[in-house]
């Protein structure tokens, strides 16, 4: 597809990247807001994900790389500002010494279920302006992408 622009979006460019882009800041600015309604203000944006990945699993450093699709020098880097900032702790590995579990602390706890009802919220937004059945189709087309793409 090229790129195009389409009076429906003022004008502004409509490839698909530049789409999901334009959706991402709307989760992005939703998240944001709760966190600072909830006083959990200032973390940084790739930190909200990072959380999300450890409460859904991950565990260490190289289960982040695979469930953020970034380096381990980027995942690293908000690490340690999550660490610093109190939202994860590092714990030795009880098996392997040479690695290090992350783990959410209760402020990390906390704000996982911040961003969790300010996701659920967004999304139901997204369904009020396109309807469940265009939301759920674009859900399910989002998941072939991504699975496609890891």
């Amino acid at each position: 597809m090229m790129l195009t622009t389409h009076p429906s979006t003022g004008g502004e460019p409509r490839s698909a990247a530049w789409l999901l882009r334009r959706v991402n800041a709307r989760y992005g600015t939703a998240v944001a807001a709760a966190l600072e309604d909830a006083g959990l203000g200032g973390l940084p944006r790739p930190g909200y994900w990072l959380l999300m990945a450890l409460a859904a699993g991950a565990t260490d450093a190289s289960g982040l790389v695979g469930a953020m699709g970034v380096t381990k020098q980027a995942i690293s880097k908000v690490v340690d500002t999550l660490a610093a900032e109190g939202y994860v702790a590092r714990r030795p590995n009880e098996t392997d010494r040479r690695r290090t579990d992350l783990v959410l602390t209760a402020t990390g706890d906390r704000t996982v279920e911040v961003i969790r009802a300010s996701l659920r919220a967004t999304e139901r937004t997204f369904v009020a302006e396109v309807g469940a059945e265009a939301w759920d189709t674009t859900v399910a087309t989002l998941a072939v992408l991504a699975r496609a793409g890891a």
